[in-house]
């Protein structure tokens, strides 16, 4: 049975065909079906070509098992670092939430003495339960989502040391679900092989290639509230972790 590993991957940047592939003098050919008729796309990729084009990308977001565990070090030793500023945080907010839950104490003691007006009254009282009520979501957040960016971290670390071993061993069907799990749109194009792939990947691509010296990716967290702080980058040549906010939520 004839096996074409890039099968359902592809299709044409032309005409928007699936790519299917034959078998001519011992060697796959890639090309457009050309099911909607004309194709402007006429050229024929073998699948040692294509094959070289696909390791050319991976080599880009390679990370070799050693500074895989560099990584992992580096993001445990984070993860302490994350769970002390977060247990701070959520202190100092609740103790911000017993100052408002005083005020409003005072504020309906003024009330029911008559000092303020009604007016006055619910205008102070809805300001006041406002801020409440944000600072339990944030408190919350932290609490349930504080190290929400750890796991899909780990996950990413691990995908870039995935496309390493797939470069030394050259498994194209393990490529093909690499690709589709990474990105989409994979398209030839005038014996080209294009695809978009999730901006992570893009940004160590951009790099040339994810090595230890120069590895910095980004880590975006699930969550809307600007104020829960995740790692944003990891730079190992500095040992240094920048965190900020961020409203993302692209490592799924």
């Amino acid at each position: 049975m004839l096996f074409l590993a890039f099968l359902g991957l592809l299709k044409c940047a032309s005409c928007g065909c699936s790519i299917t592939a034959e078998i001519q003098k011992g060697h796959h050919y890639y090309h457009c079906t050309k099911k909607k008729g004309l194709c402007q796309e006429k050229h024929f990729l073998r699948e040692e070509a294509l094959t070289e084009q696909i390791k050319t990308f991976l080599q880009k977001v390679s990370l070799s098992s050693q500074d895989t565990k560099k990584v992992f070090a580096e993001l445990q030793k984070d993860e302490g670092r994350a769970k002390e500023e977060a247990k701070t945080t959520v202190q100092n907010l609740k103790l911000e939430l017993a100052e408002i839950e005083a005020k409003l104490e005072k504020l309906l003691d003024a009330y029911l003495g008559e000092v303020i007006s009604d007016t006055d009254y619910k205008a102070r009282k809805d300001k006041l339960l406002t801020q409440k009520v944000e600072l339990g979501e944030r408190i919350r957040d932290f609490e349930q989502k504080g190290l929400s960016w750890l796991e899909p971290a780990r996950e990413f670390v691990l995908s870039l040391n995935q496309a390493a071993n797939l470069v030394k061993s050259g498994n194209k069907a393990e490529m093909t679900t690499f690709l589709k799990t990474i990105g989409s749109n994979h398209v030839l194009e005038n014996r080209q092989f294009f695809f978009a792939p999730k901006i992570q990947y893009e940004l160590v691509a951009e790099r040339s290639e994810a090595a230890l010296q120069n590895l910095q990716f980004p880590y975006w967290c699930v969550g809307e509230d600007s104020n829960l702080r995740s790692p944003k980058a990891l730079d190992l040549q500095s040992s240094a972790i920048d965190r900020s906010a961020t409203h993302a939520s692209i490592l799924s």
